[in-house]
């Protein structure tokens, strides 16, 4: 097995590829988004308690019921968040003909597939540095999008959240030049 970075790892059998992007990141920004669910949760509680539980927000409700559903929106982007900072991972798997993308939370998730001669290339996602789509993208309380692009004949697929432009670079290179070698045996 072999790494690109500490996030990175890849391997050829004799078969097939294949790639494992983890979802993981430093111990330190997983506690800080499990206190900031926290105390989001404790928000969202004291809400709801004040609002059914006593008297004081009775002519508010509309109001405050408007406020629980963004809230709960908010909250589960959060859980989703760190569930995919501890458990989450992007698999590729390429063998003689198809090429399998999937991004899973404890092995759960649907795998896209595409056949090599539907697949142009893989590319770096061309981003400013200093954009706000950079950089938050690249922020760890959210998932990201993606900084590899998979071209194909018919549409283009975003993976590998949060990657740097160093280690994407190198995925690009070690992805096309596997990409070459399974479109030659096929």
């Amino acid at each position: 097995m072999e790494w690109i970075g500490n996030r990175i790892s890849y391997e050829d059998h004799a078969t097939h590829f294949t790639l494992i992007i983890s979802g993981k990141t430093e111990d330190w920004k997983f506690n800080l988004m499990f206190i900031w669910a926290f105390a989001w949760a404790m928000c969202g509680a004291v809400i709801i308690y004040m609002l059914f539980f006593t008297e004081e927000l009775k002519g508010q409700g509309t109001y405050f019921l408007t406020f629980l559903v963004f809230w709960g929106y908010f909250f589960y982007k959060i859980i989703r968040s760190i569930l995919w900072r501890k458990f989450g991972m992007e698999f590729i798997k390429m063998d003689e003909d198809i090429l399998s993308l999937k991004r899973s939370l404890w092995g759960y998730g649907k795998a896209q597939t595409f056949l090599f001669n539907n697949i142009i290339s893989f590319d770096l996602e061309k981003l400013d540095e200093k954009s706000f789509a950079k950089v938050f993208n690249d922020s760890f309380w959210v998932l990201g999008q993606g900084t590899v692009i998979l071209k194909t004949n018919n549409k283009s697929v975003n993976f590998g959240a949060q990657i740097s432009n160093k280690e994407g670079e190198k995925l690009i290179k070690v992805l096309n030049k596997r990409l070459k070698k399974y479109k030659s045996v096929g």
